[in-house]
């Protein structure tokens, strides 16, 4: 006889699912600690935080009283059961970093488009805290803790078995000056360090062959061993995570257009260095170089 299989989740069912986990982590407490406490068997316990089993309010608000919630998180976790499945699934940024983590975490293949910025996943600190300061809204202790964060987020990518994770980026992006040529160059080497890694495809797109911005903002998509894959896009404020299938597939179609305009990977890291040794020569510019040359004609004066 065949065995059962799991129904395929949603996202947001999901993200239940992550914050009961949480919840009863925090409060140091197996699923047989919790079982115990509140009368659920420990495979339902697992089945609600793997997002398989549809969540009550009343199971939800019993599970997070056991494990100490707070009335705000009980109330958050109502929220996300009562929200409808259509799709589309709109976040303020300050609010959605734990679900974020968690979708890139769980993720087997994740492809990322960017025409405006290095992506947060292969930022350098320098980088990073430049981001920051052009913001404007993260200085001094709190704009530390937001590289921090930025930098914490990109463990998964060195666990072992990360997910594929391949990244489309515009030429303008790479010598864009977000920071001093320096922290540039530095960022572009780390770029090509990562391209090099076996789960990392790197490929730039260069201006002569589309201009930036035809293809419009950056997005993500994320795709899941055993869900279905998931678009995730950002502004300066609100985030969106996008399961319609008709709109996948127009993201879809965006990346075929994009991958035709792109350089292979190995044509990419070749591009890597040569704009790595723009940015260092144009530094040297700026600060004059660490070492002058010496003058033909004086070398017997230095021997």
């Amino acid at each position: 006889m065949a065995g059962t299989t799991e129904r395929d989740t949603t996202a947001r069912e999901r993200e239940i699912g992550d914050e009961l986990r949480r919840l009863r982590v925090r409060a140091d407490l197996t699923a047989a600690d919790l079982s115990k406490r509140v009368g659920f068997s420990a495979s339902k316990i697992s089945r609600m935080e793997s997002g398989a089993r549809g969540v009550t309010e009343i199971d939800a608000t019993l599970f997070a009283a056991n494990c100490g919630a707070s009335r705000a998180e009980v109330l958050r976790l109502v929220r996300l059961i009562n929200e409808v499945d259509d799709g589309y699934r709109l976040r303020l940024l300050r609010e959605q970093m734990q679900l974020m983590i968690s979708s890139e975490t769980a993720a087997s293949e994740i492809i990322n488009y960017e025409s405006q910025l290095i992506p947060g996943l292969l930022q350098t600190e320098g980088y990073a805290r430049a981001v920051f300061h052009w913001l404007g809204k993260f200085t001094g202790e709190m704009g530390e803790a937001a590289v921090r964060k930025r930098l914490d987020r990109q463990k998964f990518l060195r666990r072992p078995n990360p997910p594929r994770f391949v990244t489309y980026i515009h030429e303008e992006v790479l010598r864009a000056p977000v920071a001093e040529p320096e922290v540039m160059h530095d960022q572009i080497l780390h770029l090509l360090f990562a391209s090099s890694e076996p789960q990392s495809v790197l490929r730039v797109i260069p201006t002569d062959r589309c201009p930036a911005g035809v293809f419009g903002p950056a997005f993500r998509l994320l795709k899941y061993p055993n869900h279905k894959p998931v678009v995730y896009v950002e502004n300066q404020f609100t985030s969106l995570y996008i399961e319609s299938p008709e709109d996948l597939d127009q993201y879809r179609y965006v990346l075929e257009k994009v991958k035709g305009f792109a350089l292979d990977a190995d044509r990419s890291r070749e591009f890597l260095a040569t704009v790595a040794s723009d940015h260092e020569k144009n530094r040297s510019r700026l600060f004059g170089s660490p070492v002058e040359p010496v003058r033909r004609g004086q070398e017997s004066l230095h021997e």
